[in-house]
C-alpha cells in the first residue's frame, strides 16, 4: 500500500479543508497545494442547525476528495474542558489540575502548553463520522496565531468571539500565554459537541493516529467513477435546491429587518454573558497565586462573524477597559494550521 501511495502521490494535490461550525453557520475554506505551494482556495458557507455539520458540507468535501484522495479535514476543538497552562513542564501540569495521562497536549517554546482531554478525541470522531477529522485545532492556537502580530510589552486580554463560544488568553510579547479560558455562550453541552485537539506532541506513542491508509484505499477505489459521482452529486444538489424552493443561497445573504433585529437581540444577550465571563476570568487572573498577574489595559476582540461593533462595545462599558475589535476568518486559519499539521506529520512519515 505504501508503495502505491508513493507512486501516485506526485499526481495529486494536497488539499486541506478548514471547517468551522458556529451556531447556525458552517464556514469552509479549502486550500489546494502542489509542491508545497498554494495553488487555489475555495470558500463556501452553509446554513445548518445550531452546532451541526451540514450534509451539504459533507457532500462538498466528498466531491473534492473523490478527485483529490490526499484531502484532509481540519476543524476546531469545542471541548468544554480544554485549556492552556503557563508552563511547558509536565511536572507542573498537576498544580493546574491537569493529569498528563488524561489529556493530549502541545508544548510551545515560550513556556506554555495547550491541552484537551483524551475523551474528546472520540467525540470529535463521532461528530465528523460522515466526513472524518484529520487535524483538530485548539481555539487557543487560533487565537494566539491571530494575536501575535499585535503583541506589545503591556499585557492584553485577547478574545476570540464566536456566537457559540468564547476563547480568551492573557499575554504579551515574548511571554507565552499567561492565562486562558474557554466558555460556552449558548447551550451546546446537551448536543454533545465537545471536540478535541489532535495533539502535535512529539511523543508519538501518545498520538491516536487516523487510519489514513485505509481511508486512502477507499478513496482510490472510487477514482475511476469520478465523472459518475460528480453527476450524481450534482443531481442531488439540484434536488435539494428544488426541495428548498431554490433559495438556499439566498438564505445566506438574508438581511431582512426582522432577522436583523433578532440577531441583534441574540448577540446582545451573548455580549452580556461574555462580559460576565470576562469579569470572572480577570478576577481569577488577578487573585489566583498560580498566575503571574499583571495589569491588563486593553481587550482585543477578534470578531469572525461580523457582530455589530456597537454591540461588542458593550463589553467596554461593563469591564471599563478599552476595547479594540478586529475581523478574522477562523475557517481560513484552520486550513492554514491544518497544512502546518500535515507538514509536521509528513516529516515523520505519518501521512
Amino acid at each position: 500500500m505504501m508503495n502505491l501511495i508513493k507512486t501516485i502521490r506526485p499526481f495529486f494535490a494536497t488539499v486541506i479543508a478548514g471547517i468551522e461550525v458556529d451556531h447556525k453557520l458552517c464556514s469552509v475554506v479549502v486550500n489546494f497545494y502542489r509542491r508545497g505551494q498554494l495553488q487555489q482556495t475555495q470558500i463556501k458557507e452553509f446554513k445548518t442547525n445550531p452546532g451541526e455539520l451540514p450534509i451539504q458540507a459533507v457532500r462538498y468535501i466528498k466531491k473534492i476528495r473523490a478527485k483529490n484522495p490526499f484531502t484532509y479535514v481540519s476543524t476546531l476543538s469545542l471541548s468544554i474542558t480544554q485549556g492552556v497552562i503557563n508552563s511547558d513542564k509536565e511536572s507542573e501540569f498537576e498544580k493546574y489540575g491537569v493529569n498528563c495521562n488524561e489529556v493530549v497536549y502541545k508544548r510551545f517554546d515560550n513556556n506554555w502548553s495547550v491541552y484537551v482531554p483524551n475523551q474528546g478525541i472520540a467525540e470529535t470522531k463521532k461528530r465528523f463520522l460522515k466526513l472524518g477529522a484529520d487535524f483538530v485545532i485548539s481555539p487557543f492556537m487560533i487565537l494566539y496565531r491571530l494575536a501575535k502580530d499585535t503583541f506589545q510589552d503591556s499585557c492584553k486580554l485577547y478574545v476570540l468571539f464566536q456566537r457559540s463560544n468564547m476563547t480568551l488568553i492573557v499575554t504579551k510579547q515574548d511571554a507565552g500565554v499567561l492565562f486562558g479560558g474557554y466558555y460556552v455562550l449558548e447551550s451546546e453541552i446537551d448536543l454533545g459537541l465537545s471536540v478535541v485537539k489532535h495533539s502535535l506532541s512529539e511523543d508519538e506513542e501518545d498520538i491516536q493516529k487516523t487510519d489514513i491508509e485505509s481511508d486512502l484505499q477507499n478513496e482510490l477505489s472510487n477514482i475511476e467513477n469520478v465523472v459518475d459521482l460528480d453527476s450524481e452529486s450534482s443531481d442531488d444538489d439540484e434536488l435539494i435546491k428544488v426541495l428548498k424552493n431554490d433559495d438556499s443561497e439566498d438564505d445566506l445573504n438574508e438581511s431582512g429587518e426582522d432577522s436583523s433585529k433578532g440577531n441583534d437581540l441574540d448577540d446582545f444577550s451573548r455580549i452580556n454573558t461574555a462580559a460576565k465571563f470576562i469579569q470572572s476570568a480577570l478576577s481569577e487572573f488577578y487573585n489566583n497565586p498560580l498566575y503571574n498577574s499583571e495589569f491588563i489595559n486593553e481587550i482585543v476582540i477578534f470578531n469572525p462573524h461580523d457582530i455589530a461593533q456597537e454591540t461588542l462595545q458593550q463589553i467596554q462599558q461593563i469591564t471599563m477597559l478599552e476595547v479594540h475589535v478586529l475581523s478574522c476568518d477562523i475557517a481560513k486559519e484552520l486550513a492554514n494550521l491544518g497544512y502546518e499539521s500535515y507538514k509536521f506529520f509528513e516529516s515523520k512519515g505519518q501521512v
